[in-house]
């Protein structure tokens, strides 16, 4: 993409899945994790171009939405159309600020993004979740309020911390799976 090497794994058949790792995670760590609980999703975990463990070409971003136009130029490249988006930490904040953009997707899940108060989120369109471990240390009380005033549904993971996608992946994907029903995505 504009010249940069880009890794992604994809596993499974079905509807588009994009997974957005956080900054000291990699692709690997969503297909490890929860890569055979989504069966009817094809799943793309993006190695995006920050962080010590991704194996993608790394830039640093000029813009706060710049990581957000990149994903997007990857899903485009790929031809995924209207995918579900989940993003973990700085990748949850790269998924909020892409449905922001008003990019293509179904919904978007993110799990303790950073830095929510900054972005506009009035300006997403599609329903969206976000989940917390109830020992997240990383994204702040603040960052779950945003999301809260701004009307989307906000999920707590007792006992899991910052990665709470890692920490309790059943109680993960049962609430995407959940939500995605209560929004007729699947």
């Amino acid at each position: 993409m504009n010249g940069r090497s880009v890794r992604y794994l994809v596993h499974g058949d079905g509807k588009p899945m994009v997974m957005v790792h956080g900054f000291s995670f990699n692709a690997n760590d969503w297909i490890n994790c929860c890569g055979n609980d989504f069966p009817g999703f094809r799943i793309y975990a993006i190695d995006m171009p920050y962080g010590p463990k991704s194996r993608s070409t790394h830039f640093a971003i000029n813009d706060p939405n710049d990581y957000a136009n990149h994903l997007y130029s990857i899903i485009k490249a790929l031809n995924i159309e209207a995918p579900i988006l989940i993003g973990a930490s700085l990748g949850g904040e790269t998924v909020l600020r892409y449905l922001v953009l008003n990019y293509p997707a179904v919904a978007g899940i993110v799990v303790g993004p950073v830095r929510v108060p900054s972005i506009n989120l009035s300006r997403i369109k599609v329903p969206v979740m976000g989940i917390w471990g109830s020992k997240d240390r990383v994204s702040g009380r603040e960052n779950m309020e945003a999301m809260r005033g701004a009307g989307f549904r906000v999920e707590v993971i007792d006992g899991a911390g910052h990665p709470a996608y890692l920490d309790r992946p059943r109680e993960f994907v049962k609430l995407v799976l959940d939500f995605l029903k209560s929004i007729n995505a699947i």
